[in-house]
C-alpha cells in the first residue's frame, strides 16, 4: 500500500509540475511536421558550411512541405541573420528545373539557431525548392547560401 501511494504521490507531482512527455521525434524537426527527405549545405562561395537547410514531408494538406535552415558553424549563441524559403513550384515543372513560383513562404530575422520553420502545402504532386541564408554575424558582408532547383517532384 505505501509502494503504491509513493507512486500515485510521485505521479501527481509531475502532473502538477507541468512536466510532459514530448514525442522524441518533434525535437529534432524544428517545428516541421512529416519526415525528413532532404538536407542542403549552406556554404560560403570558398566553400566554409555555415550550416543547412532541412525539408521535410508530410501527406497532411494534399502534401506538406516544410524547412528550416540551421547554423551549425557559429553555435547556438551568437544571433546572425538568417533566412529560409520554400517554394511550390506551379504544376508542370520538371525535377531540376528553375520552376515559376506557385507559392512560397518565407522567414527571415535575426536568430541564434535556425530559422524557420515555413510551410507550403497542396505538394503531393507539384515540384518544390528550397533557399537558406546565414551571415558572418562579424562580417555581414560575408555569406552562405542555397538555391536549390525544383526537386521532390
Amino acid at each position: 500500500m505505501r509502494k503504491a501511494i509513493s507512486v500515485l504521490t510521485a505521479a501527481l507531482a509531475l502532473i502538477i509540475s507541468g512536466f510532459t512527455f514530448a514525442p522524441a521525434a518533434s525535437a529534432g524537426t524544428y517545428g516541421c511536421g512529416g519526415s525528413l527527405v532532404d538536407t542542403y549545405d549552406v556554404r560560403t562561395s570558398g566553400g566554409t558550411k555555415y550550416g543547412q537547410v532541412n525539408l521535410y514531408y508530410s501527406t497532411a494538406d494534399g502534401g506538406t512541405n516544410c524547412a528550416v535552415t540551421i547554423d551549425t558553424y557559429f553555435g547556438s549563441g551568437v544571433s546572425k541573420d538568417m533566412n529560409v524559403v520554400v517554394v511550390k513550384c506551379v504544376a508542370g515543372s520538371a525535377q531540376g528545373s528553375m520552376c515559376d513560383v506557385g507559392d512560397s513562404r518565407i522567414d527571415r530575422g535575426y536568430y541564434s539557431w535556425y530559422a524557420g520553420p515555413v510551410a507550403v502545402t497542396g505538394t503531393a504532386s507539384r515540384c518544390v525548392r528550397v533557399l537558406g541564408y546565414i551571415a558572418n554575424p562579424s562580417d555581414s558582408s560575408a555569406y552562405a547560401s542555397v538555391a536549390t532547383s525544383a526537386a521532390h517532384c
